[in-house]
């Protein structure tokens, strides 16, 4: 197993080389500069709500590394991550030896810890959640028989992420004892009403991207069993990075429809299930992170870390009966993982690789040009923006990024500024078209606009309206209109 490790290090090794991307920057960097004003709505929380909140670890986790003054730098987090991801595999071994034996446990371990859709948990630091989750769940089942060892483990585990959620199901299905009853009454004691109290601070007082589809419905079932098929094709055959993925965070509604994909879906699962515990496991670790009823970050890589172990156990036996395909499947996944490590050093490189993976992915689009904006790259920021909205008219960060490259090289020195100032106007009417509740870009548009008035360049009464002051109407802005 040592030797398993150690090759497992070298796949993921360039992680120690890549530096904070996407929400890194943000969460961990604490960069106040870049964070999206539009889809969070900043609230000062009570001390102990706000560590319940991050999670009880990754608070004074984060608090550790500010104190040491080692939080801005990506090494520290990249060399946790990589050694939380390498416990997690001896972990895994020693939960599997005794109900596998040895060699199958190793193949098992092996598979998944290679495999590339693993990228967001290993190289991505804000995907440490899962990992840290996924460590206290294993170490909390390999402890079944001790409650006083289980319970607090998997409380800290659930807090962390919720994708363990299922995990006192998969120990009464390994061990049917009294314990194992206990700890399912657990489920509700401890982790659904938290679950429950998370889920009203993460999406009724925070971020809602999907408010249209932001409910049940019968049909969904449809949509989730073509998901299990998704997940289990890209484990499979992880050819491109997931990160936003075709439907980026958008709920696919042409997936809750009935056809051939469906019914594919449908007999995964049912195949899955056959299978028995590592099925179960499989599936019942992915539900919490399904969107079963939210459908916020519809598909994304990280959901897979804990689920797919059970995946990896089940194709085990096949691989250990044929070494050939062994070495060809664990060749394969581990150059794929290096490559998307590489593909993550850092943000750029990031997020043309994930463009040119998903062409028509307006979210990928809408990634990239954030980035060329804080680069003050505005005309290549201009160009992505106005490609994505010729298949995406109805996204609203496309048009209020649009706005924000206009309104950065307007100037009142000739037509042509005064033109971009025209067209920011334009491009955040539109987006405040698709949202109205928007509060940024109406901000935004009204400072702009009581510049422009400030400095003759448009008039929102008709009467002083002349050939070199235009006229504009924007109920929209309300008071500002009236004045």
């Amino acid at each position: 197993m040592l030797y398993a490790l150690i090759w497992i290090f070298v796949v993921w090794h360039y992680a120690l080389r890549c530096g904070f991307i996407s929400d890194d920057h943000a969460v961990i960097a604490q960069r106040k500069d870049i964070i999206p004003d539009g889809e969070k709505n900043p609230v000062k929380k009570p001390y102990w709500v706000d560590v319940f909140d991050q999670g009880i670890i990754l608070f004074y986790l984060n608090w550790l590394c500010g104190k040491l003054r080692i939080r801005r730098f990506p090494f520290t987090w990249h060399l946790l991550s990589l050694a939380i991801h390498l416990t997690n595999c001896w972990l895994l071994y020693l939960l599997l030896t005794p109900i596998i034996g040895i060699d199958l446990a190793i193949i098992a371990v092996f598979i998944w810890a290679v495999n590339p859709m693993l990228n967001q948990n290993v190289v991505w630091i804000s995907g440490r959640p899962y990992t840290i989750a996924v460590m206290l769940c294993l170490v909390a089942m390999l402890n079944w028989n001790n409650p006083f060892i289980f319970l607090p483990l998997y409380a800290l585990a659930v807090v962390t992420n919720i994708s363990i959620f299922f995990m006192p199901v998969l120990v009464k299905m390994m061990h049917p004892s009294w314990q194992a009853n206990f700890y399912l009454i657990s489920i509700f004691l401890v982790a659904a009403p938290f679950v429950a109290w998370k889920f009203k601070m993460r999406f009724s007082k925070a971020l809602v991207i999907d408010r249209e589809n932001f409910k049940w419905h019968k049909r969904r079932i449809n949509n989730l069993v073509r998901v299990y098929a998704y997940y289990v094709w890209t484990l499979f055959v992880p050819v491109r990075m997931g990160w936003y993925h075709q439907a980026g965070f958008r709920y696919n509604n042409k997936w809750d429809k009935f056809n051939i994909w469906t019914l594919c879906g449908y007999i995964i699962v049912f195949l899955l299930i056959k299978q028995g515990f590592f099925g179960w496991w499989f599936l019942l670790g992915l539900l919490p992170n399904m969107n079963v009823y939210v459908t916020n970050s519809f598909l994304q890589d990280r959901y897979l870390y804990f689920g797919s172990m059970g995946l990896a156990v089940i194709i085990a036996p096949l691989l250990y009966h044929y070494p050939m395909l062994a070495i060809i499947a664990l060749t394969f996944y581990g150059t794929r993982a290096y490559m998307f490590s590489r593909q993550m050093i850092n943000d750029e490189t990031m997020y043309r690789e994930n463009w040119r993976n998903h062409p028509n992915s307006d979210y990928a689009v809408n990634n990239l040009s954030f980035f060329l904006i804080q680069q003050k790259r505005h005309d290549e920021a201009r160009v992505m923006i106005l490609r994505a909205l010729t298949f995406a008219r109805d996204n609203k960060m496309l048009w209020y990024n649009l706005g924000v490259t206009w309104v950065a090289q307007g100037n009142l020195g000739s037509d042509e500024g005064k033109f971009r100032f025209l067209r920011a106007v334009d491009a955040w009417k539109m987006c405040l078209q698709i949202e109205p509740r928007w509060r940024k870009p109406a901000e935004d548009l009204e400072k702009l606009i009581t510049f422009l008035i400030e400095n003759k360049v448009i008039t929102m009464n008709k009467d002083e309206s002349n050939p070199n002051i235009a006229q504009i109407d924007i109920p929209m802005l309300g008071s500002l209109a009236k004045s």
